[in-house]
């Protein structure tokens, strides 16, 4: 009887684990084939999982909240670029912790997400170098400004990008990553020519931000962005009154804020000219709702 009683109990554990190995087997597939995609910010990782929708795992490197421009890879965001397939970077000049990334993985599949869209010029405070009588003096250098996602016309390129570096590392699925790729580049094309209709009476006038983030989004719209920070460091009180007098002399009322810096030089400015400060937020995860907001707040503070 107890021996029955043995066989029974070994047979339903049997029965159990081939009912677990089972399970696993019919889960697997789904799990191995989801490509790992690394991206430096949150609206890169926006468009990786439009593309790719559930055969991508998407992991963003910069955390909402963060400032890409002082933010340093800890060192188990760099174990999850190990495992990834692909990487998503800004390329235009964002990542000065780049070459961290790839030495963490040199099998990964890189996307240059600036590929392809014409970048503007910004100046860079530089080193300290010699003039010609061998005095020390800070060089301005001219670089890339890296904010290209806040462009639609710029994301549409990015799409484009981040789809064939899905196609190129998953060939099977690539008519499936084309149909997302559609879908998207179609409400992009919608976005950007809401915004067009939202900022059609703004074209030509002067709007101010803290940081300059928005000057694709100004290029794209005929807007001027005027900037508060440039170079990372806050402007002494010539330049401030600077911007008083532009802001008196343009009637404006309201200081855009990146949420990922200090907002006090803008504050300063705002009581000046008895106005207010209004937050734009440059990394936000719905990058479509987001543009929209952008457009309807900066129209409303240059409307009349």
């Amino acid at each position: 009887m107890k021996r029955s009683i043995i066989v029974l109990a070994l047979a339903l554990s049997a029965s159990f684990l081939c009912g677990c190995i089972s399970d696993d087997e019919q889960a697997s597939p789904e799990e191995t084939a989801a490509v790992s995609v690394v991206a430096s910010i949150v609206p890169l990782g926006t468009f990786s999982e439009m593309v790719g929708g559930d055969r991508v795992r998407v992991t963003v490197l910069v955390p909402p909240g963060t400032s890409p421009h002082t933010f340093e890879p800890s060192p188990s965001q760099l174990m999850e670029v190990e495992d990834a397939d692909l990487y998503v970077k800004n390329g235009a000049g964002l990542e000065i912790w780049m070459e961290r990334i790839i030495r963490a993985n040199q099998e990964m599949l890189i996307v240059d997400s600036s590929t392809g869209i014409d970048l503007i010029e910004a100046a860079d405070s530089g080193d300290l170098a010699a003039d010609h009588q061998g005095r020390k003096v800070h060089q301005k250098i001219l670089t890339a400004d890296p904010h290209i996602w806040l462009s639609p016309k710029n994301a549409m390129i990015i799409v484009e990008e981040i789809c064939q570096g899905l196609i190129e590392v998953d060939p099977e699925n690539a008519e499936f990553y084309r149909n997302n790729r559609d879908d998207y580049l179609e409400r992009l094309r919608e976005l950007d020519s809401d915004l067009d209709t939202t900022l059609s009476e703004a074209v030509g006038k002067e709007f101010i931000v803290l940081h300059p983030s928005w000057s694709y989004f100004a290029r794209d719209y005929g807007l001027v962005q005027v900037a508060i920070l440039e170079s990372e460091k806050e402007p002494g009180p010539r330049y401030l009154a600077e911007i008083v007098d532009v802001a008196r002399e343009k009637k404006i009322s309201t200081i855009f804020v990146d949420p990922n810096f200090n907002p006090k030089s803008a504050e300063i400015i705002a009581e000046e000219i008895e106005g207010r400060v209004v937050p734009l937020d440059p990394l936000a995860e719905d990058y479509i709702a987001n543009m929209r907001i952008v457009g309807q707040k900066i129209a409303s503070s240059l409307e009349g």
